[in-house]
């Protein structure tokens, strides 16, 4: 398998859709019932590094590892498309 993997800082490139709560989908049927194609569902998974930051991956909807949940975007992806987002927090994690 060969993944695309963009730049590993990049901010996920597309507006998220989420519920009308601001929340994350549960589950990809949710987007698919509101219309949404199954390319153009993204599974958001989560972890923590050793330096307390959290690493956001946005990949196909058949990731389900530290899953936080699911974005619907307008955007296709070709599912091989990964995106990686860093962010750091003001205080480190306990050793």
């Amino acid at each position: 398998m060969n993944n695309k993997y963009e730049s590993p800082l990049q901010e996920f490139p597309y507006t998220e859709l989420r519920l009308h709560t601001g929340e994350y989908f549960d589950n990809p049927t949710q987007l698919r019932q509101a219309g949404f194609a199954n390319t153009q569902i993204w599974s958001v998974v989560q972890a923590v590094a050793k330096d307390g930051s959290t690493w956001y991956c946005y990949g196909p909807a058949n990731i389900w590892t530290n899953l936080v949940g699911y974005v619907g975007t307008a955007e296709h992806h070709d599912n091989d498309t990964y995106y990686e987002e860093r962010r750091y927090h003001k205080e480190p994690l306990p050793s």
